[in-house]
């Protein structure tokens, strides 16, 4: 009964301290966030893993419909630019980052759009599309006749390998008999 009381304690002590690694809380949305709490091998400090995020729970509600127009020559979603025909020009953009001593830095940079050139498609080359008994004179059968001498030699276990596997099968059983007794 030893055996069995030191497994459940010890299955008992790993489910308890997965479930105090685990946390859920509510974001800003209402979104129920299920994260695992763990400790980064490389630095040692706690980390926290996203496992799961749940919707939350479906509220119904009327909403009064309304009918709206668009604008001359608007189409697609509100508030969405318009087509534009001109060249892409460079863009100026700023993005922060850090330097060697942990120092945030400003820095301004500039993206140049750039447009691969596409190739046009040739297609497929022009050809024959067969039907089947077409294709299968054209063919064959495609079957060949066995080799009579093709059969593998009947495997047989040798008496030696015998008295190997059976030694170790009773060294375990015997080591795993003084463990347990």
């Amino acid at each position: 009964m030893r055996p069995f009381a030191f497994a459940a304690t010890l299955l008992a002590f790993c489910a308890r301290s997965a479930r105090a690694q685990t946390l859920t809380t509510t974001d800003a949305l209402g979104q129920t966030i299920v994260e695992a709490i763990t400790i980064d091998p490389l630095q040692g400090l706690p980390t926290t893993q996203t496992l799961q995020t749940l919707a939350p729970a479906a509220t119904t509600t009327t909403t009064p419909t309304t009918t709206t127009t668009l604008p001359d020559g608007q189409q697609g979603p509100v508030g969405q630019p318009a087509p534009t025909t001109a060249a892409a020009g460079p863009t100026i953009y700023t993005y922060t980052t850090t330097d060697a001593g942990g120092d945030t830095i400003a820095v301004v940079d500039t993206f140049t759009p750039t447009f691969l050139t596409t190739s046009t498609w040739a297609g497929a080359p022009p050809g024959t599309v067969l039907d089947y008994s077409s294709w299968r004179s054209m063919v064959g059968t495609n079957t060949v006749a066995p080799e009579t001498g093709a059969a593998s030699p009947r495997w047989n276990l040798q008496r030696n390998w015998l008295g190997i596997t059976t030694s170790v099968c009773a060294g375990v059983v015997g080591g795993a008999w003084l463990v347990l007794a």
